[in-house]
């Protein structure tokens, strides 16, 4: 059977009592200990040895620090015990236990509360349609990602894939055939790039991937085979068919501070160079 918490926290209480009578004790102790080989010396008419003098001191200093720390922490604690159990014993039969579950009841609040708030922290980094990341998780990452390569002296490219029209498309289809598209853009793209690049869709027409480490000669051939890697199988529901899938790779340049001037420009590259690739 449980023992009731007003027992518990009075055994608490005695626990801690005890435990000041037994450093009381001991420090007594060291003093006799230390006035005997005083008086002995002094009967005998002979010194006594420096290192017994000298253990006798360390072990009643250490002995006379524990007993004050105990001395002065156990009135604390005995009272917030004693408060504790005063409240159960006071509360109606049947409902003691309620007052100390309130603390874990608190506690367990807190935990959910946190979880639910980096939930919400981590989803708002998400997009919904694809579960890749969205364009405020792309623009998190590509600012750490321009710190780390400034410190050390790495390159970073950014891959802008398009879908032309998609705004059409995704009007005049049926929403699981638009749907069923970007979903197989999202997932070529999560299995081809390396597992530390970072993929996201920027908008409802455009996915980018930034590339770390990768040179502008380098970020270009891996464009080629990633836009051959889409364009291979389409999705069942298109029936074959497949919208023009654009996409270009840019390299950062060092006066470029912030994900937005890297976006613009490879936004702002000709239609024809894109289609180069």
């Amino acid at each position: 059977m449980a023992a009731s918490p007003n027992k518990i926290t009075k055994g608490y209480a005695q626990e801690r009592t005890a435990g000041v009578k037994i450093w009381c004790g001991a420090l007594a102790g060291c003093v006799v200990a230390i006035a005997v080989a005083y008086g002995a010396a002094a009967t005998f008419k002979m010194s006594s040895p420096n290192w017994l003098l000298l253990a006798l001191g360390t072990v009643t200093g250490i002995t006379l620090a524990c007993a004050m720390r105990a001395v002065f922490r156990s009135p604390v604690r005995i009272d917030t015990t004693g408060n504790v159990a005063a409240q159960n014993e006071s509360a109606p039969e049947g409902s003691q236990g309620k007052i100390v579950s309130r603390f874990d009841e608190r506690r367990r609040t807190q935990e959910e509360a946190t979880t639910s708030r980096l939930e919400a922290e981590r989803l708002q980094d998400i997009d919904p349609v694809t579960g890749l990341g969205n364009r405020h998780g792309l623009q998190v990452r590509t600012m750490q990602e321009f710190n780390r390569a400034d410190r050390e002296g790495t390159a970073l490219s950014l891959l802008l894939l398009e879908v032309d029209g998609d705004d059409t498309l995704a009007a005049s289809w049926r929403a699981d055939v638009a749907g069923a598209l970007q979903l197989h853009i999202a997932d070529t793209l999560r299995s081809f790039v390396r597992p530390y690049d970072v993929v996201a869709r920027i908008s409802p027409s455009e996915f980018g991937v930034l590339l770390l480490g990768a040179t502008g000669p380098t970020a270009a051939s891996i464009a080629r085979r990633l836009k051959n890697a889409v364009m291979a199988q389409p999705p069942l529901l298109l029936g074959g068919d497949m919208p023009v899938i654009r996409i270009f790779a840019v390299e950062r340049e060092p006066k470029e501070k912030s994900f937005d001037e890297i976006l613009t420009r490879a936004r702002s590259t000709p239609i024809s160079d894109r289609e180069l690739i």
